[in-house]
């Protein structure tokens, strides 16, 4: 039968909730967000341009046609 230790404040599941962890955790997440908003704007960046391109394909080959 497994016997819980003591000798730990914690339960070994959760973390210490002290000023350094929350520090790195912040570190580590603060740049993942920011990663990922970099991303999202650069999709939206991209969907424009693609919109644009379209326009202008569409633009262009109706001038050819007129021609």
């Amino acid at each position: 039968m497994a016997t819980k230790k003591k000798d730990r404040p914690w339960d070994g599941k959760s973390r210490p909730s002290n000023d350094k962890y929350r520090n790195n955790y912040d570190n580590i997440f603060g740049k993942l967000q920011q990663e990922q908003r970099d991303l999202d704007e650069s999709y939206r960046q991209s969907l424009r341009n693609k919109k644009e391109r379209e326009d202008n394909e569409e633009y262009l080959k109706s001038l050819k046609d007129k021609l």
